[in-house]
């Protein structure tokens, strides 16, 4: 439950209008006892609602959109889906940025939530655990959960096993049977997913899954990829095809390395990617890759945390969306 004003009295041994007065930094009031009120107030994990502060109604018209990393095209794709749907509504968006953090992704659940700020939020994330999430639940809020499944929480994602599967599968018919893939050393669902796909590929061909063929990466970025590329040309038995369904970006890193390093993509070294990110399309070879519909799912988030909002779907609603395999140059 949200921390009042009079919890934060009760603990300091003084009124509650004392507390309001320290809260908002009124005058005459002695440093002792703001030092007091501040520290029970930190300690209960305290977060002024702002609404409540001056505003008559409980509704802000404003939808939370919380996201890992608002850099990674993927998230910026989605975006463009939402802004566009909120252009015929009546919401504006505040957004909410972890940069990757995901120590203090629950410190940030928390903060939105009592904030008051919003009337609803979607968050884009994989890293988040159900026990996490459910803060949404518990306190009322409205959550729309985007590229995650989810029991507990209305949800928009992607069939991610059968896309990758569909691109292992290609790879092995083009008479690939020593494949690499590259994952994140972290938790993610959505690359949990992934996984599942390729090894489902691989035994489905009667081809052993080895794991000094799966390589770590921080993040889905072009410098992760140049690293992946130079750790697999160093290795005693190289892949003939990488796999990487950490991203885009990723990918791109590795076909720029390989090509420097006097590699042809993919006579040499075949590369899947997974998103379809612009991107995809610039780098030369042209990128193969799964595309998922991030426009798409943009759209549905923000027409259906709206609904939610306004109370005219209450029934826990889980959409998949397919994922499309694109078979450009680079594989």
């Amino acid at each position: 439950m949200a921390v009042t004003l009079k919890d934060i009295a009760e603990k300091a041994g003084v009124t509650t209008a004392t507390v309001s007065m320290v809260i908002n930094n009124k005058p005459n009031i002695s440093e002792a006892t703001k030092k007091k009120v501040l520290s029970i107030a930190q300690e209960l994990n305290y977060y002024p609602n702002i609404i409540a502060r001056g505003l008559a109604t409980k509704r802000s018209n404003a939808i939370g959109v919380i996201v890992p990393n608002l850099a990674s095209g993927f998230i910026m794709r989605i975006m463009e889906g939402v802004k566009n749907t909120l252009r015929n509504a009546n919401y504006t968006v505040i957004l909410f940025d972890t940069i990757g953090q995901g120590v203090d992704e629950f410190k940030l659940f928390q903060r939105v939530v009592y904030e008051g700020r919003v009337d609803g939020v979607i968050v884009i994330t994989a890293g988040s655990t159900d026990e996490e999430l459910s803060l949404f639940k518990k306190e009322k809020i409205p959550c729309v959960l985007v590229a995650r499944q989810s029991d507990i929480l209305d949800s928009i994602y992607v069939n991610n096993k059968t896309g990758s599967y569909d691109a292992v599968k290609y790879l092995i018919s083009k008479g690939h049977r020593d494949i690499g893939v590259v994952t994140v050393n972290r938790k993610n669902l959505n690359i949990e997913e992934r996984i599942e796909g390729y090894k489902e590929a691989l035994l489905e061909a009667g081809i052993e899954y080895r794991q000094d063929l799966v390589f770590d990466v921080t993040n889905d970025s072009i410098v992760d990829g140049v690293h992946i590329a130079n750790k697999i040309l160093s290795g005693s038995r190289r892949p003939t095809a990488v796999f990487s369904p950490v991203g885009d970006m990723t990918a791109i890193g590795l076909i720029k390395e390989f090509k420097k390093r006097g590699l042809r993509v993919p006579e040499d070294m075949a590369v899947v990617g997974y998103d379809d990110l612009p991107a995809a399309l610039v780098v030369e070879p042209a990128l193969t890759t799964v595309r998922q519909p991030k426009l798409e799912m943009g759209d549905l988030a923000i027409n259906l945390i709206i609904d939610k909002v306004e109370k005219r779907d209450e029934a826990i609603v889980r959409r998949e969306l397919p994922a499309k395999f694109i078979i450009r140059e680079s594989a």
